[in-house]
């Protein structure tokens, strides 16, 4: 016998119908999580964020992925909060906690070996040469950190050069127009330089392990959104096994979005080192993340030449369960 239900259970049934519906229609009233907001500056060590958006592997509507004309200008995207998360040197974290700002260190992007550089025209033939020249360069934590260092190897003061503060992608415009002697400068622009007349007398390679670009992304933000974060990351790393498999492809997509040819694209990346996942386990996971003895011994520099108004702990800013996060 076919078994009819009593009219309570009836009524029961009903209203957990319409119960039901009345919840799936308010999850559909309920907005979307807004797009993750990502800023960056020209790099070359940033493109596997933008060649992951290529291969189409963010989640559609996930990230808003953009770049802006120069570091500074992001870096000041990010202290005003016009966006989520941003590729920004070791110095510009350390100056933005320095300000106040609380922000979380997702990945270290790469380090440069080579590709920061100091390019001079062909009369300078050595770093003593730059006495009394006119040195270019952007005005931000990394160039004034380039310049000390510059000024320590070559055992000049800041007295005995003429320092010419500008926007990164004025420097090859400058440079042709004789406006400068030198530009402290990094790619793509560093290989521009060179192919206007230029050849490089001092470079990030003499400095190893002090300049490490980073993925930042700001404190509460983290807190409510690791998953996607820890998501975003994955994707990074996805993207760097593209570029190891499929090489060449990877290049050309890079080297058109960088607006340079493969050869120009791949003679810029020998300066850039970009860690692995175990390279960044290291950096950031391990129960003292190496990152933090680059990162004081930076700070003493910076806060010696007035870049840091206080002694910054990097500490704080950096999780290592992230690190757990994104092996799962």
């Amino acid at each position: 016998m076919r078994f009819s239900p009593s009219r309570r259970s009836h009524g029961i049934g009903k209203w957990a119908l319409l119960l039901g519906m009345g919840c799936l229609l308010a999850a559909c009233d309920r907005p979307p999580a807004e797009p993750l907001r990502i800023a960056s500056s020209p790099w070359p060590g940033y493109e596997p964020l933008y060649l992951a958006r290529d291969l189409g592997y963010f989640k559609t509507g996930s990230v808003n992925l953009f770049e802006l004309p120069s570091a500074d200008i992001t870096m000041e995207s990010f202290r005003n909060r016009s966006t989520d998360v941003a590729t920004l040197t070791l110095d510009e974290a350390l100056e933005l906690i320095d300000d106040g700002t609380r922000l979380r260190v997702l990945l270290v992007m790469d380090s440069s070996n080579g590709a920061d550089a100091v390019v001079a025209r062909p009369e300078i033939k050595s770093l003593a040469d730059l006495k009394g020249k006119r040195i270019a360069l952007e005005n931000i934590p990394l160039g004034m950190y380039m310049l000390t260092r510059l000024l320590e190897a070559a055992g000049l003061s800041r007295q005995d050069v003429v320092v010419v503060p500008m926007a990164e992608s004025k420097h090859e415009q400058y440079f042709r127009q004789g406006k400068a002697d030198a530009v402290i400068t990094f790619e793509p622009f560093r290989t521009k330089l060179i192919e206007a007349g230029g050849h490089v007398v001092f470079d990030s390679s003499k400095i190893p392990d002090e300049i490490f670009d980073l993925l930042l992304v700001h404190e509460d933000v983290y807190q409510k959104r690791r998953e996607e974060l820890c998501g975003l990351v994955a994707q990074w790393y996805r993207s760097l096994e593209y570029m190891h498999a499929q090489p060449a492809d990877a290049a050309s997509r890079i080297s058109k979005r960088l607006g340079t040819t493969e050869r120009d694209y791949r003679a810029m990346v020998q300066g850039i080192v970009v860690p692995s996942r175990e390279d960044n386990q290291r950096l950031l996971g391990a129960p003292s993340p190496a990152l933090l003895a680059a990162a004081a011994k930076l700070g003493v520099v910076m806060l010696r030449e007035g870049q840091l108004k206080h002694p910054v702990d990097a500490a704080a800013a950096i999780d290592p369960s992230f690190q757990e996060c994104v092996r799962r």
